[in-house]
């Protein structure tokens, strides 16, 4: 049933190719990484406070200093397969106005062109920072933008939850014919926000068609690309201006300069700051690259060749491995990158072209691997949990402890590592089944427990995206243009859809916000 879902949501795929058959050939690009989180697009979740480690020195004269991992001793492997405790299934539950239900943590989220949140607190729908006139968010029928002006179109934040710095379009012009060869010109500022006070400035008036961008930990540092600051427009659809990457103190709201320190080969990717927030790892098509705000340039980490492209994921606790995509053409899969001494180690059968349920990845505090997997190496779907141990500097690639999750065909992921050291994830099926659902699980060794059920998913890529908080009070699922809400409490799966706004997207759980 897996293998003939999946062909059937790849021959779609191909078919959108088909249609596309008619404009100018050009040379693959490796396929972009997976999101590392099922629920939210481009961010990332919140919530954890990341630990300082030792930052790799990048300048020409600089030694490398690094903290061992510490060892520590595995359990008892193979654990046995668990098996679910039975729950019966609660009702679905439609919300269509306040007061919503219960949840642990805010929830960020842009709607309806608007920064959003919904407040754990007041149990209400909160616009953080409006968008445009609904009445004017009319879509042209002739050119169809993906936003309109005046949308926030995204956001980050720091560690804490308590800064962010929001996206705003401000001009849109597509340059061509909407029919044939064009290009999209958009115009972006940026904003910097306290979250506590809700005061905002302004960090970067204007960013022209800006791309990624990434804020430091501790809301000290920006990174972005864009195109250009002084509105400068491509020559023709057929030749676009490179990206460029930048980086500015945001000072807290009163920003320093901007230092452009890249012109990225076609566009830089993967922007990711160190735990210690004064080293950026980015990739492009040239290579992987290290910049040290010490320095005035980045420097070239590792290569790239022509099947192969690293794009940064995240960096884990000790601030010495970072996790890459290795990219190809056709698919690609993680490895972990010792930073100090250039040496890499995959992460075993990650490889993933389309898949409905890629592998997730998060970093522990120990600084080993918690790893979700739906496929067997048969080519089964067999949900099992893993614990790793990769260190390449030792040629370590050691998985410690493991679980199969499920003795039925189910897709798992809403990979979480909770708070309080339990792990969290959800198991999907194509249709009704009292084994899918959000599952907390203590330990490799022992019983998960099921506390809510999901609904049917599409086993498509994409088709589905699911985010536990940290604090394990509930997972929020997205499934089929719906939304639902599924507290650990297990009362009821609620569906939330009606509530949020238009188009709801890129949802991020916020830690808990303590204000002195």
């Amino acid at each position: 049933m897996y293998t003939q879902l999946l062909k059937i949501g790849l021959l779609a795929w191909l078919l959108v190719l088909a249609a596309c058959g008619s404009e100018t050939a050009v040379t693959p690009t490796p396929i972009l990484p997976p999101p590392n989180i099922s629920a939210g697009g481009e961010g990332v979740a919140g919530g954890a406070t990341l630990v300082p480690g030792v930052v790799p020195s990048v300048t020409p004269e600089g030694n490398t200093a690094v903290t061992p991992t510490p060892t520590l001793a595995p359990t008892n492997t193979p654990t046995p397969t668990a098996e679910a405790t039975a729950v019966t299934n609660p009702p679905t539950q439609a919300v269509t106005a306040a007061p919503l239900p219960v949840t642990g943590r805010d929830l960020l989220f842009l709607a309806g062109g608007a920064f959003r949140q919904w407040n754990h607190n007041t149990r209400q729908i909160e616009t953080i920072l409006p968008g445009p006139d609904p009445a004017s968010r009319i879509p042209d029928e002739e050119i169809r933008l993906p936003h309109f002006v005046g949308d926030i179109t995204g956001f980050v934040m720091s560690a804490d939850g308590k800064r962010a710095v929001i996206a705003r379009l401000k001009s849109a012009e597509l340059i061509g014919e909407p029919g044939g060869a064009n290009i999209l010109q958009q115009t972006f500022e940026l904003l910097f926000m306290d979250m506590i006070s809700r005061e905002l400035w302004t960090l970067v008036p204007q960013i022209d068609n800006l791309g990624q961008f990434a804020l430091s930990a501790d809301a000290q540092q920006l990174a972005f690309t864009g195109t250009g600051m002084d509105g400068a427009r491509p020559p023709s659809p057929e030749e676009p201006l490179p990206e460029k990457l930048y980086v500015m103190p945001t000072g807290g709201g009163n920003p320093g300069p901007i230092r452009q320190i890249r012109l990225c080969e076609q566009n830089c990717a993967g922007l990711v700051w160190h735990p210690d927030d004064n080293l950026l790892a980015f990739g492009d098509r040239e290579a992987l690259w290290l910049f040290n705000l010490a320095a005035t340039e980045p420097e070239l980490w590792l290569a790239n060749s022509g099947d192969m492209v690293f794009t940064p994921l995240d960096w884990a606790r000790n601030g010495r491995y970072l996790m890459l995509w290795k990219g190809g053409y056709e698919g690609g899969s993680r490895v972990v990158l010792d930073v100090p001494t250039r040496q890499l180690a995959d992460v075993p059968n990650t490889f993933a072209y389309a898949e409905p349920f890629p592998v997730q990845t998060t970093w522990l505090p120990d600084d080993r691997l918690y790893v979700l997997r739906s496929l067997s190496l048969e080519g089964a779907l067999t949900p099992t949990a893993e614990l790793w141990r990769i260190q390449p500097e030792n040629g370590v690639e050691l998985r410690e402890e493991w679980a199969t999750l499920s003795d039925q065909p189910l897709g798992v992921s809403g990979q979480q590592y909770l708070e309080d050291g339990r792990f969290a994830y959800v198991l999907f099926a194509p249709e009704a089944n009292p084994a899918a659902g959000t599952y907390i699980l203590k330990g490799m060794a022992e019983t998960p427990q099921r506390v809510n059920a999901v609904p049917p998913v599409a086993y498509t890529p994409g088709g589905q995206r699911a985010l536990w908080a940290a604090d394990g009070s509930g997972a929020l699922i997205v499934s089929g243009g719906r939304v639902y809400y599924a507290p650990a409490a297990g009362e009821a799966l609620f569906e939330v859809t009606a509530v949020l706004g238009g188009d709801p997207a890129q949802f991020q759980w916020q830690p808990e916000i303590v204000v002195p």
